[in-house]
């Protein structure tokens, strides 16, 4: 069932041991970068608070989820030019120096800057782990792998609150980053020792430029032809402005709903003008992929031009919409998880790890759904059916979450967020898998097309969770601020959001005060938004593919490790 091929040696199988060993240390890096992002749901308050920075507070989600969104594409184009092995550890070394950074912060903006530095690291290591691991397959059991690795990011959901909370009250927040270092460096180990693909050599990616450098003169500098061969490395390999066009974009967009109501108002020049050049400049990247990449490098390039997302890739239907099915779930989720916690922390006056514990009611059923899911799967071969299921379970269960206030009981609490876990669990699976299957596996690209298609899928994900992490800040802060010029209170309680905060976890006056229920409906109000995205979820989810995974795998294709098969990386 599990096949990987030695190096030279096509279709031999490794020891088991090394095989138990390499997957073991795919889930274990995947759970690290899983971790960080729940993690931090936990300690958002205690570092607003430390660094009086509440309105920023949002970046410490996004400034990981948006770095990790856009390099994901880029990652993948990586790993089809010098392998998955070297990729996945380059992003790993670079993962571990994002923790480090974090941990010995002294400000709110090297936090951000570290986060960003560690996002970009998680995003190959999403991206590749879930690639290597899945190719190592055959069809029929990707849902058996995807389940696993859906696994470790719940078991990362469903520890992070309590590590998270337990380093916050007992020890210090930095340990929640200081952690990564010792546990990142074994499972880089780990699989270094014990995935051995053959991998392409460095040197024969841009062999002209190279050749230059061994035999370097100095007269060759004032040479065109000694930089244009890099150049043409970024531009047509890499994809560099198309991956320019897509950072710049998406950055000022989400900088544009940060800074909305908060540090500006929305009718202000500065947020039209983040919104409007935003928006142009994520159509300008889907122009420049889609049309103007092809066009350009006929003439100019010979080698393996390629842009991040192709047309053909991205129109079919089966591959958008599942991906587009992903990421308005991931954004329903997002706001959901976080504002769960800030109900109780922020209402309720609950501690952050008991505050935490709460996501248990989401996490218990998508660790269900992810496991039946991925047994149908496996045992059936559907999947559309599942994805349909994620997208009523998702929309019901947004619209019992609005009912939650600070009269609601625990039965409640846990029942209202049952099914938008499990539609989450279900959504992970699912749409990747309806992604995968749309390739044909007669196509001598095979392989490179299977990278492609995960990598836009994992940026589906990513650039959800990204979006869901500001957009649900950006609503409650907007909520909590408008409802404060109409309260009759305190007047230490200032006009802002931050001194708001800090009032209320000095002076804690229960979950149906005036401050309390004021609170209560902002979060509510997030949860409204939460029911939005599910119900696009849904949407998107009704024309997914019908296509069904193989139910048995034919012989003579026995699928062996995506760098040897075909003789890509």
């Amino acid at each position: 069932m599990f096949s990987v091929s030695e190096p030279n040696n096509k279709h031999k199988p490794i020891s088991l041991l090394r095989l138990v060993m390499c997957i073991i240390s795919l889930l274990l890096v995947l759970f690290l970068s899983s971790l960080d992002i729940i993690i931090v749901v936990t300690i958002l308050n205690t570092i607003a608070d430390k660094f009086n920075a509440y309105s920023k507070i949002g970046w410490l989600i996004t400034g990981y989820s948006l770095s990790n969104a856009l390099f994901t594409l880029l990652w993948g184009r990586l790993a089809v030019i010098f392998g998955s092995k070297t990729t996945l550890m380059v992003s790993i070394i670079i993962f571990e120096i994002g923790s480090l950074v974090i941990a010995v912060s002294n400000s709110m903006d090297m936090i951000i800057g570290g986060r960003v530095i560690a996002g970009c690291g998680a995003s190959g290591i999403q991206t590749l782990v879930f690639a290597i691991a899945t190719s190592l397959v055959d069809e029929r059991t990707r849902g058996t792998i995807v389940t696993l690795l859906s696994l470790s990011y719940a078991v990362a959901s469903a520890l992070g609150p309590y590590i998270g909370g337990a380093f916050t009250e007992y020890v210090t927040w930095r340990w929640c980053f200081y952690i990564n270092l010792p546990i990142g460096g074994l499972a880089l180990g780990v699989f270094y020792l014990s995935y051995n693909p053959a991998q392409k050599k460095i040197l024969k990616c841009f062999p002209h430029f190279f050749k230059s450098v061994t035999s370097f003169e100095f007269k060759q500098l004032l040479s065109l032809k000694f930089y244009m061969m890099p150049l043409k490395f970024l531009v047509f390999e890499l994809d560099f402005f198309g991956f320019a066009f897509c950072s710049v974009g998406f950055v000022l967009l989400l900088l544009g709903l940060t800074f909305g109501g908060n540090l500006h108002p929305w009718h202000s020049g500065t947020i039209i003008a983040y919104l409007v050049v935003g928006s142009f400049f994520i159509v300008i990247f889907f122009v420049y992929d889609f049309v103007i990449f092809d066009m350009f490098w006929q003439s100019q390039y010979n080698g393996n031009a390629r842009p991040l997302i192709s047309w053909a890739t991205f129109s079919k239907s089966g591959i958008f919409t599942a991906t587009a099915t992903m990421f308005f779930g991931c954004c329903a989720y997002n706001l959901q998880s976080i504002h769960v916690v800030q109900l109780f922390q922020l209402v309720f006056g609950q501690s952050p790890s008991r505050a935490a514990s709460h996501l248990w009611s989401l996490l218990i059923p998508a660790f269900v759904a992810i496991i039946i899911s991925g047994k149908i799967t496996s045992r059936y071969g559907y999947v559309k059916p599942i994805t349909l299921f994620a997208g009523v379970s998702g929309v019901i269960g947004a619209g019992l979450l609005t009912l939650l206030n600070g009269e609601s009981t625990n039965s409640e609490q846990i029942g209202y967020a049952i099914l938008s876990g499990a539609a989450f669990g279900c959504i992970n699976l699912s749409t990747l898998l309806s992604a995968q299957i749309q390739i044909d596996k007669n196509d001598p690209k095979y392989d490179e097309k299977f990278i492609e298609v995960t990598a836009l899928n994992t940026f589906g994900k990513s650039l959800g969770i990204s979006f869901g992490g500001i957009v649900g800040t950006t609503v409650f802060t907007a909520s909590v601020r408008n409802k404060l010029s109409n309260l009759n209170y305190d007047p230490n309680i200032g006009k802002s959001v931050e001194a708001l905060i800090a009032y209320r976890s000095q002076n804690f006056d229960g979950p149906n005060s005036e401050i309390g229920r004021l609170l209560t409906s902002s979060v509510r109000n997030v949860f409204f938004t939460s029911l939005g995205f599910s119900c696009m979820a849904f949407i998107f989810g009704i024309f997914t593919s019908k296509k069904r995974v193989e139910k048995s795998v034919p012989k003579e294709r026995v699928k062996g490790d995506l760098e040897e098969n075909h003789g890509n990386p």
